[in-house]
């Protein structure tokens, strides 16, 4: 065998082989996906549906125990086809996204569980409008649990989740008044004025295009929900600071402002 046939063979067998460790590679990320979608309905229980005070509305629970992990799912049902749907597969896709993080990183174990919790606070907004407040909490090794937040407003009548931003005529107008109000509150905070993280606020008021999508209605108050550490330390957890109505009426939808004040300030809540 010639100088330049040894050089050849050896070129040709390291690209074989790199090509088979990628073949290799991409089989196993498929793998974990299709372990974490077979895994997901192992094991799971039966889901129990939860009457709340509102009439038409459930909510479904189901939980799944594992000897390395636990998962708890909470979900509302709206009895509408496309929004149920929505909340159903959206759960699922989370769970399972859990599933492959922990089958691919191994951090867990029997004695060290992992941990997914998706919990859902539901609140009448206003006439037929309903907030949709999710919370995620997952571990998955390491020092700390991870927590993020979900925000959705529903609405019956249209049978349809509203964009935030549509609750405003002006919505652009709108933000430079909801961020002085937001940072009033968190600063005035009893619970997070401590906690502040300077230039997480800082960045946060300095966003260009804010589309609301973090906030809902409660008691005739807007709220915004932040994630863990989004603009405070860990220790405040997801803040929720409330922005008075009244304050924000000049550049809200007049219909939505009539729905919103359609119901009483008391009406019910429920958490799960």
């Amino acid at each position: 065998m010639g100088k330049s046939t040894v050089q050849y063979f050896i070129i040709a067998l390291i690209i074989s082989m790199a090509f088979a460790y990628l073949m290799g590679w991409n089989q196993n990320g498929e793998n974990h996906e299709e372990d974490a979608m077979r895994v997901a309905g192992e094991n799971r229980q039966e889901a129990e549906l939860i009457e709340p005070e509102f009439e038409g509305i459930q909510l479904k629970r189901w939980t799944q125990d594992h000897t390395s992990y636990q998962i708890v799912v909470n979900i509302p049902m709206f009895g509408i086809e496309e929004i149920d749907n929505f909340f159903e597969e959206d759960a699922e896709q989370r769970v399972e996204h859990f599933i492959a993080l922990i089958e691919h990183n191994g951090r867990v174990s029997e004695s060290h569980p992992g941990v997914f919790y998706l919990t859902t606070d539901l609140y009448q907004s206003g006439e037929d409008l309903f907030s949709v407040v999710q919370s995620e909490e997952t571990y998955t090794g390491g020092a700390n649990f991870d927590q993020k937040s979900y925000v959705y407003l529903v609405d019956l009548k249209a049978e349809e989740f509203v964009d935030q931003s549509d609750l405003f005529d002006h919505p652009f107008a709108a933000q430079e008044r909801f961020f002085e109000l937001v940072e009033e509150g968190l600063r005035e905070s009893e619970y997070y004025a401590d906690y502040i993280l300077e230039d997480e606020l800082q960045k946060w008021l300095s966003q260009d295009e804010y589309d609301f999508s973090n906030v809902f209605i409660r008691n005739k108050n807007l709220v915004v929900k932040f994630d863990k550490y989004e603009v405070t330390s860990g220790v405040a957890g997801m803040p929720e600071i409330e922005v008075d109505l009244d304050e924000m009426k000049e550049f809200m939808n007049e219909e939505w402002i009539e729905r919103i004040e359609a119901i009483e300030e008391t009406s019910e809540e429920y958490f799960l």
